[in-house]
């Protein structure tokens, strides 16, 4: 596809997988420039304040998609674990069985923090709350709940990584299974 008629969400698509593939410091703007297909200029054009722009950009766009598919059942009226079940059906989802990685995770890391680790924070701070929440109304004191679900984001978040460092999905896939079982 020519890159004049390539849609906003296809630029940032293909930024995000410079993105996860390069990491923030190491993508370029020869490579982002390369693989939309746009000139330098014109991905000045779209994204004034370049990379920066670009992460936040991206941030906003994977936050959504991750409240969409997964953290929004925390909030359903249904059972917690029932909540806490489709939460993990919706992370699932969302790293694509565990070959996906998440793009708000590599932002987290080195340089991008100094203008995102706030924003990105405050987002998972958000989250954990609505998680810790969910535990709570399982009968969970505070505390307890708290822990269950840094453990939970932690589980997940390591299973990720782990799956990506192997080249094995099923590193992501067994913790899933294994975390299904964990509130009946």
């Amino acid at each position: 596809m020519p890159a004049t008629s390539a849609s906003r969400d296809q630029i940032a698509e293909r930024i995000a997988a410079v993105f996860i593939q390069r990491g923030y410091e190491g993508a370029t703007l020869a490579q982002l420039s390369q693989a939309t297909g746009l000139g330098r200029a014109s991905l000045y054009h779209h994204f004034p304040g370049g990379k920066a722009e670009m992460a936040a950009d991206l941030l906003r766009r994977c936050a959504t998609e991750l409240q969409h598919r997964a953290f929004r059942h925390l909030s359903r009226k249904q059972k917690p674990e029932r909540r806490l079940a489709r939460f993990i059906d919706g992370f699932v989802d969302y790293c694509q069985d565990g070959t996906r990685a998440c793009l708000i995770a590599v932002l987290a890391q080195g340089s991008a923090t100094e203008a995102h680790g706030e924003a990105i924070a405050r987002q998972y701070g958000d989250w954990l709350g609505d998680l810790i929440r969910t535990f709570e109304a399982i009968g969970m004191k505070p505390k307890r709940a708290r822990r269950e679900a840094e453990r939970l984001m932690s589980e997940l978040y390591g299973a990720l990584l782990m799956s990506q460092i192997l080249a094995d999905p099923g590193v992501f896939t067994r913790t899933v299974k294994r975390l299904h079982k964990s509130w009946p």
